[in-house]
């Protein structure tokens, strides 16, 4: 026996009252419209995340890289590296402006100012073992001038040390 289905079709009765309903899609294609994906969508997203990794992304140093070339002229006579930096040291003795002590660590000579902290950082500089790369650290009382810690700043850069830093 042939039963007619809702859309006008015919179909074999006898299967029970089971109604199997299998779809039939099919896609067609208009002719004369080529198939194409849309690529603005997903070219904006990659460049969001593109710019979210470059701005939560940090960029540091790689720490602890050494060369690992050894020296082949082992024999050679080398320059004794300074045990520590140059320390100047500045002291307010009294109340008057002129009223300072300037002083270099590890060095006999003290300056009676800074035309002669020039003249001895220049010595200093000739020395063997320091050079221009020496650090040169600045401690200063609390009391004195800034005027005077400028002058001694000046007389280092007037020897062209290169760094130069102030201490506690």
């Amino acid at each position: 026996m042939v039963v007619k289905t809702q859309r006008g079709r015919e179909r074999p009765q006898g299967r029970g009252d089971t109604v199997h309903f299998r779809p039939t899609r099919k896609y067609r294609r208009a002719r004369g419209m080529p198939f194409a994906i849309n690529y603005a969508p997903m070219i904006d997203v990659t460049f969001l995340l593109l710019i979210f990794f470059l701005v939560t992304t940090t960029f540091e140093r790689a720490e602890g890289i050494l060369s690992s070339r050894l020296p082949r002229d082992t024999g050679a006579p080398t320059v004794p590296l300074p045990i520590s930096p140059i320390v100047v040291r500045l002291n307010q003795t009294g109340p008057e402006i002129d009223d300072y002590n300037l002083g270099i660590d590890n060095i006999e000579q003290a300056p009676a100012g800074f035309h002669e902290l020039t003249v001895l950082l220049g010595e200093i500089q000739t020395k063997p073992g320091f050079d221009d790369e020496t650090p040169v650290v600045i401690v200063a009382d609390p009391k004195v001038r800034w005027d005077h810690v400028v002058d001694a700043w000046n007389a280092a850069v007037r020897c062209r040390y290169k760094n130069i830093a102030f201490g506690g």
